[in-house]
This record gives C-alpha cells, sequence and structure tokens, in this order.
C-alpha cells in the first residue's frame, strides 16, 4: 500500500540513526523528527508551484525512500545496526522481570486496541467536522496549502502540520481510512520519549516502565490518540523537545542535537498554538544552561539563535499566508482571541485559573468506580472554589478571565474534549509530596529542574488563556511531561508492591476509556464495528445525517459539478456549521465535483476574487442555516440567482434560476 511509504521512511530513518546512537527509542524518535520535517518541507515547496497532489507526494515519498536504502547499504556496519535492533526488541522481554514484561504486555494491548479504533472509526470529532479535515480537502483539491475562501477562518490560520501528515496519507491512500493515525503515532512516539526523559533523569529500568504505564494510560490521551485532533501530536513534539534539551546538558559535543531541539519546537509551533506556551519555558532552561556554560560568550548566542531559527524557518510558510491575509503571523482574529486570551492579568486571577484548571480533574470516585460507595466530591469540591473565589475576591465566571463554556467541575466524561484525568492528578501530586519528603531525591539537580519547568508550562497555560471546558485537552501534554517524575519516583517507593499496585491500577482503570470512547465505541450496543461509515460520521451530531444525505443525493442525481456551499452569516470564525460531511457524500461517489465555499462575509473573502477561485462558477449552492436564525430561500451569486430545489432543514440546495 501506498500509504505506507511515510512508515518506511520512519524504519529505514531508525536503522540509519540505530547505527549512530546504539538505543533503538532515540533512533525512533530522531526519525520521527526528520519525517516531520521532511512533511513540511514537501508540503511547501510543492505548494510553492501548486503541485501538492498525489504524483508530486509519491515520487517526493519513493526518492526519500530510495536516498534512505542507499545510505543504509553504503553503511559499513548496516547488516550488524539491524540485527541489533531486531536482537534489542526481541531480547527485551527477556531483560525484564516478569512483572514489568507483564506491564509491557498490558500496555501494548491497549494501544493496540486504540490502533484499531484509529482504524476502523473514520474522522468525526467536532473539529474534524469543521476544520481538521474540511482544511485537508480544500488542500488536495486545490493543489497547494494556500489560504482560500472560507466560513470557517480556523481552516486558515490555526497551526497546520498534524493536516499537513494527514494530507500525506489522505492522498497516498485516497481515503480518510488512515487519518486517525497521526494522534496514534504520536501518542506512540509520546510514551517513547518519556522513557527516554526518565532514561537522561537516571530512572533504571523499574523506573522507565513506570514511566510508559503512566504515560500511556491517561484517559485524555486514549481517546485523543484515535482521533483526527492535534493534542497529542503537539504533545510528542514537545516531548521531543524536553528529551533534546536534555540531552543537551549531557552531549555538549554533538551539535546536530541543537539541530533536533529547533526542529522539535518548530514542529511543535507548526502544530497548536499550546507550544508557544509550553515550549517557552523548556528553551529558557536551555538558553540559561548555554549562556552558564560559555559565560555569556558569543558561542552560546549562536547556539540559541540556532535552534531558534530551524523553528521559525519551519513556520515561515505558514507565517507568510497568515500574514498575508490577516496583516498577523499567527493570522488570529480579534473575536477569536477574545474568546481565549486572558484579559485581565492578576495574581488573584491567576491563583483562580490555577485552581479551576485542577478542578477539572477531580471527580476520583467516579474514576474509580466507587461512587456506589462514597459520594463523589464534585459538589463538595465547586462549593470549596467559589468559597475561595470569594475570599480573594474573583469572580469565578468573570467573562475576562473564562470562557462561556466553563461551568464548573465536570463529572466523568468519555468524550476527548472534556475528559479529566483525577486518578493521574491524584499520584502527580502523591509523588510530589513524596519527592519533597526525601532528601535524596530533592538533591538532583536535574530531576528537580525538570519538575519546575513542567510546572512552570502549566503557569504559563494558567497566565494567558481563559479557563474553559475543553481545557483539559491542552493539560495532556502537562500530564505526559509529568510521566517521567512518576515513573522514576515509584521506583523508589521503599514498598515495591505499592508501586506496583498502582501500575497494575493504572492499567486495569484505563480500560473504559478504551472500550467506551463516547464518539468511537467498542463495548456498546452501536459501536465502530457494526455501524455503517456514514452513521459514524455523524455520531456528534446524528440529527444531521438525514438532510446532509439527501442534500448530496439531490446534487449527484444532476450533472453538476461545481457546488458552492454557505454555511452560516456574517463574519464569525466559525465552528457550528459541519463541512467536511459534504466532501465525503459528494466526492466518493463523483470524485471529480469541485467544492468551494461562496459569499464567506468574512477577511478571506478576498481570496474569492484571486485565480482559481475567482473562475468558480457553480452549478448548484448548498446552504445550512441555523434552525434559531431566518432561513435562506434564495441567493445572488455572479449575478445569478440561486432558488430553492430541496429543502431539509438545516440543509437546503440552490440551483440557478
Amino acid at each position: 500500500m501506498l500509504s505506507t511509504l511515510p512508515l518506511l521512511s520512519l524504519i529505514l530513518l531508525s536503522i540509519i540513526f540505530g547505527q549512530r546512537e546504539r538505543c533503538w527509542r532515540k533512533a525512533i524518535v530522531s526519525a520521527f523528527v526528520v519525517v516531520g520535517v521532511f512533511i513540511v518541507t514537501t508540503t511547501e515547496i510543492l505548494s510553492l508551484v501548486s503541485l501538492f497532489n498525489f504524483v508530486a507526494i509519491l515520487l517526493a515519498w519513493s526518492l526519500f525512500n530510495l536516498g534512505l536504502l542507499v545510505t543504509i547499504v553504503r553503511q559499513k556496519y548496516h547488516r550488524e545496526t539491524i540485527a541489533d535492533l531486531t536482537k534489542a526488541i526481541y531480547l527485551l522481554p527477556q531483560q525484564l522481570s516478569w512483572f514489568l514484561a507483564s506491564l509491557l504486555l498490558g500496555i501494548i494491548i491497549v494501544i493496540a486496541l486504540i490502533g484499531v479504533i484509529a482504524v476502523v472509526a473514520p474522522p468525526n470529532t467536532w473539529d474534524s467536522m469543521t476544520y481538521h479535515m474540511s482544511r485537508v480537502m480544500h488542500w488536495i483539491q486545490n493543489g497547494s496549502v494556500a489560504h482560500y475562501p472560507t466560513y470557517n477562518l480556523p481552516q486558515l490560520f490555526h497551526p497546520p502540520f498534524a493536516e499537513f501528515s494527514i494530507t500525506h496519507l489522505q492522498i497516498l491512500s485516497k481515503s480518510d481510512r488512515f487519518a486517525n493515525l497521526i494522534q496514534w503515532f504520536s501518542a506512540i512516539g509520546s510514551a517513547i520519549g518519556v522513557s527516554l526523559i526518565a532514561k537522561e533523569l537516571n530512572a533504571d529500568q523499574r523506573g522507565q516502565v513506570f514511566t510508559v504505564v503512566f504515560a500511556a494510560t491517561i484517559p485524555m490521551g486514549i481517546l485523543q490518540a484515535s482521533s483526527t485532533q492535534n493534542d497529542y501530536v503537539v504533545t510528542f513534539w514537545l516531548v521531543c523537545l524536553a528529551y533534546y534539551v536534555l540531552l543537551s546538558f549531557k552531549t555538549q559535543e554533538k551539535r546536530y542535537i541543537f539541530w533536533f531541539i529547533g526542529a522539535s519546537l518548530g514542529l511543535g509551533i507548526l502544530t497548536k498554538s499550546s507550544a508557544y506556551l509550553y515550549g517557552f519555558p523548556f528553551m529558557v532552561w536551555f538558553s540559561l544552561i548555554q549562556l552558564w556554560r560559555y559565560r555569556w560568550r558569543w558561542h552560546a548566542w549562536q547556539t540559541i539563535g540556532f535552534t531558534t531559527a530551524i523553528a521559525i524557518i519551519l513556520n515561515v510558510g505558514h507565517y507568510w499566508r497568515n500574514f498575508e491575509l490577516f496583516n498577523s503571523f499567527l493570522g488570529t482574529p480579534k473575536n477569536f482571541a477574545v474568546a481565549y486570551k486572558i484579559e485581565v492579568i492578576s495574581f488573584p486571577t491567576f491563583l483562580s485559573n490555577v485552581i479551576r484548571n485542577m478542578g477539572l480533574h477531580l471527580d476520583i470516585i467516579r474514576t474509580l468506580r466507587l461512587e456506589q460507595f462514597i459520594t463523589p466530591i464534585t459538589g463538595i469540591a465547586n462549593k470549596l472554589i467559589l468559597l475561595f473565589h470569594d475570599l480573594i475576591g474573583v469572580d469565578m465566571f468573570d467573562p475576562r478571565t473564562t470562557a462561556q463554556s466553563y461551568s464548573g467541575i465536570p463529572g466523568i466524561s468519555f468524550d476527548e474534549n472534556v475528559a479529566g484525568n483525577p486518578l493521574h492528578l491524584f499520584i502527580i501530586f502523591s509523588v510530589i509530596f513524596y519527592f519533597l519528603l526525601r532528601k535524596k531525591l530533592r538533591r538532583d539537580r536535574h530531576l528537580l529542574t525538570y519538575q519546575l519547568v513542567t510546572i512552570a508550562c502549566f503557569f504559563m497555560l494558567c497566565l494567558m488563556l481563559k479557563i474553559q471546558a475543553y481545557q483539559s485537552r491542552h493539560h495532556l501534554a502537562i500530564f505526559i511531561f509529568f510521566a517521567p517524575v512518576v515513573g522514576i519516583i515509584l521506583s523508589h517507593i521503599p514498598l515495591q508492591k505499592l508501586a506496583n499496585t498502582i501500575a497494575i491500577l493504572l492499567i486495569v482503570t484505563s480500560l473504559p476509556w478504551v472500550l467506551q470512547n463516547k464518539f468511537r465505541p467498542i463495548a456498546a450496543e452501536a459501536n465502530i464495528f457494526n455501524l455503517s461509515r456514514i452513521e459514524q460520521y455523524f455520531i456528534n451530531r446524528p440529527q444531521l445525517q438525514k438532510p446532509y444525505v439527501q442534500a448530496a443525493q439531490t446534487i449527484l442525481t444532476t450533472e453538476c459539478k461545481n457546488i458552492g456551499l454557505s454555511l452560516g452569516e456574517g463574519t464569525s470564525v466559525g465552528n457550528e456549521y459541519w463541512e467536511y460531511p459534504f466532501w465525503v457524500l459528494l466526492k466518493k461517489s463523483q470524485p471529480q465535483i469541485h467544492i468551494e465555499n461562496v459569499n464567506a462575509q468574512n477577511i478571506s473573502l478576498s481570496k474569492a476574487e484571486k485565480y482559481p477561485h475567482n473562475n468558480f462558477a457553480p452549478c448548484a449552492i448548498i446552504a445550512v442555516r441555523n434552525l434559531k436564525v431566518p432561513q435562506i430561500e434564495s441567493m445572488i451569486f455572479k449575478n445569478r440567482l440561486f432558488t430553492t430545489t430541496m429543502s431539509s432543514p438545516p440543509v437546503k440546495v440552490l440551483i440557478p434560476k
């Protein structure tokens, strides 16, 4: 299958790096970073000449793999390297105790089940329907990642790396069957990465295994790993950043590590804007060590500048597209920024955000299935948080610090947008408390500093972003960062049976999130195996399936090949109207159909006046309107009157009169 070409690149690069490093985990992480840079480079170059298509992508990956094969063959010890990597994987269970091997087997089963979900279930999260997958389809159709007219501006200004990767797979496979695997591979990479961080922090074998167990059983991570969201992708790049920063402290003579630091940061920023917040403390740590090591001499500044330049270069294409349209490198419209960026910064509001962010992970009673024996604490905790806000004189629901979606401490959830991690938070607080009690652990300078930097990442989030119901998605990276700390400290607990019990508990309690994913369930009457693929696309909003299917069938009964989309009204950035299902329903039956947004009343309208969009002449328009607003009966586009021919609220099909 052509979609395996990127996987082949990962394998070949792992062999190449394996010869140099003699560490298969480090080789795999390094291979991921190089493949990430290759994806960005080929996407940007091919888009410049509007050749971001099947032939060019196939040729690019084929040549890349051919070059890697030649490199391996020319290596003097390539056979020994392959043998070493194979032997290391084969002997790993034999090198571990039966208990640690059993833990890893449990994690492999968990990850494998998530992989099955990722392949069987289609993309179906809300954001996938509005912008993740929609932008992928526009790029494939346009042969370029250049901005285009759209009702949903996040399709344009949001960092695009995760969707770059999905697009490569979608072009090679000619379907969205493997779209969810980008997050799945990121979850695997994150587990490997944090085990390497634990190793650099002097964790023994036991500590590294506990690290992987903690990271792989995070409920939010389990749910995210089978979706087309981007939270696990950015988490993986941040894990790479943290690992290479730690590595640079011990192996300063290996200059290539600075390239990996810059590439990891750049790929993180190109994936999700939260990387600015989380990457900053690690880069400050890295910069201070370099300045101290070289006594503020030019070499230190040169190193810092080099890593920063690599990060910026990887983002230049996206920065330029945003600046050209939005007059801003980040491109975030003001009305979108107001919904997320905190408007008042003070110590009381900072404390408020810290408490409320941690409060998203407090429903530990239901997480452990103890609600029949112990009353859940969410109600009491909500009252205590309200009381705390009264004491510090801060309104808990102040719109300057609080998004409209936030309503207090949530209950247990199997929704990848709002799920909490109560057990993992409890363990983190417990190990930090144990760390403070043990003088020997406190003397570990690197472990102490790593914890402080991780806590600084969390504080950056609390300082800069409003609290919202979906904030726990952003917390995934923080929990992953803490995995090495948990693994190391659990391995130092004198009562080994207690640590073993915690590890087993983490695996066992993770299973409900594996099996009962709200949108991609396995253990449910209606599950990913007995629901049709079309039904699964609409599992978030089943009421839309009938009108969307009817609209598509109406179009397919005609000879119309140019379809316009009218999704809502006004200048909103848009996150209400689903676009991607129309691409699936129309292009699956008629691949030659061309789809574009028409009459988008926002800043992207200027793109409709430029080639090739100015030549678009639809022979039908699909209009979708919220049922709470006046419904459209006719529309004028390019001096042509379109009138309703099919109506199934909230969807209508209009054709030229």
